[in-house]
């Protein structure tokens, strides 16, 4: 098996020092901490597809929107691709799409109930097959 890695792409606030805790970084990590679960499950449904290794170098961002009940809202977006070459273009919508389906394979994700607003989430995740984890 490959190695894989699902990295998250999320901004952290970042404040001046203080010494009253700051809300704001604390709702980040409480966002951080649900947003590596959602990785951590989704990385467990992640089959890539048979490329070379070529293929492998290709790292892939999606837009992933849930419902509140954890299943997709929508098809995850394709938002980036970056390290596609002309040796390695063929190969960037297959990975593409092997992202997509390793989101749709694993709904529902189980996150927080207090991580969705209105009734929806959204955050960016970022598929890079070559990254160790």
């Amino acid at each position: 098996m490959r190695p894989f890695s699902l990295l998250l792409v999320f901004t952290l606030a970042a404040g001046c020092a203080s010494t009253e805790p700051d809300p704001s970084v604390l709702a980040d990590a409480m966002s951080e901490a649900a947003l590596a679960e959602a990785a951590r499950q989704v990385q467990r449904c992640y089959r890539s597809p048979r490329v070379g290794s070529d293929g492998r170098q290709i790292v892939t961002r999606l837009h992933v929107r849930l419902n509140a009940d954890g299943q997709i809202a929508d098809l995850p977006q394709v938002v980036l691709q970056y390290g596609v070459t002309p040796a390695n273009q063929a190969f960037a919508g297959r990975m593409a799409e092997a992202a997509i389906a390793a989101v749709v394979r694993c709904t529902p994700i189980r996150l927080p109930g207090s991580f969705y607003r209105d009734g929806l989430t959204e955050f960016d995740l970022t598929f890079s097959p070559l990254a160790r984890g």
